[in-house]
């Protein structure tokens, strides 16, 4: 089995990865101090010390690093693959301790837009932590989209109407031309949909919004999204920002 050092190819920097993944701070503050190893090193695969002190679960790497300044740029690459492995554990204290030294939640890491990470995760603390900590639910994923469409893909609509209830845009499109419509009325068209189920409901309620605030019914396909988008009529004109959830019968 492969260890964390072997992400890296310098014998001082393979030496570093295993002090940090076995909590040696003394030999972390060795090659540190005598600039044997730099604080902001990437290995293959986008590693750092940040991400295998989190992934390793080691405490005092992680804080004997951060006062080394291995953060780097809190919306870096860095902060954005150890805020990754810090959002998939269980335990928030490493996503606690990466905000509080600066980490920029509204970041990247693993390949995703980190706050899609913590809707994957199904851990509610973990979406609560990056909903109360300033993440935006309308930066961009890696397709262009949000975390609501990206989560209706999903099918968890009862959380899409979570996210346009905290402000979400309705009218978020990705790089495909895929809608937030679209996405709700294609789960409701797949044979194995269950019509019956609560999620049905939420996906029903999400239409209702769309279409109270003037969203195409049917809602444009992903080509006619796309060809909306390049002739400059989406979202249309004067569309409201917001999709409210309609008032109590």
């Amino acid at each position: 089995m492969s260890g964390p050092d072997s992400y890296f190819d310098k014998p001082a920097d393979k030496q570093m990865a295993r002090a940090v993944a076995e909590g040696d701070v003394p030999t972390i503050e060795r090659l540190l101090e005598t600039g044997e190893v730099e604080p902001l090193t990437v290995g293959r695969d986008a590693t750092s010390w940040l991400s295998i002190a989190v992934a390793a679960r080691q405490k005092k790497s992680l804080e004997t690093l951060l006062a080394h300044g291995a953060l780097g740029d809190p919306k870096g690459k860095i902060a954005g693959q150890a805020l990754y492995a810090a959002t998939v554990l269980d335990d928030l204290y490493w996503l606690e301790r990466l905000h509080a030294a600066g980490a920029d939640l509204n970041n990247y890491g693993g390949g995703d837009l980190l706050l899609e990470v913590a809707v994957d995760t199904r851990n509610r603390k973990t979406l609560d932590f990056y909903l109360e900590h300033g993440a935006r639910l309308d930066m961009p994923s890696s397709v262009g989209g949000s975390v609501a469409l990206s989560t209706a893909q999903a099918r968890r609509f009862d959380l899409v109407n979570e996210f346009l209830d905290r402000g979400a845009s309705p009218w978020v499109m990705d790089s495909f031309g895929t809608t937030l419509g679209f996405t709700a009325e294609r789960a409701g068209s797949v044979p194995a949909w269950d019509h019956r189920s609560p999620m049905n409901k939420e996906r029903l309620l999400l239409l209702e919004r769309l279409h109270a605030i003037g969203f195409p019914k049917p809602a444009p396909t992903p080509d006619e999204g796309h060809a909306l988008r390049e002739a400059g009529k989406w979202p249309p004109p004067n569309a409201p920002r917001t999709a409210p959830r309609p008032p109590n019968p």
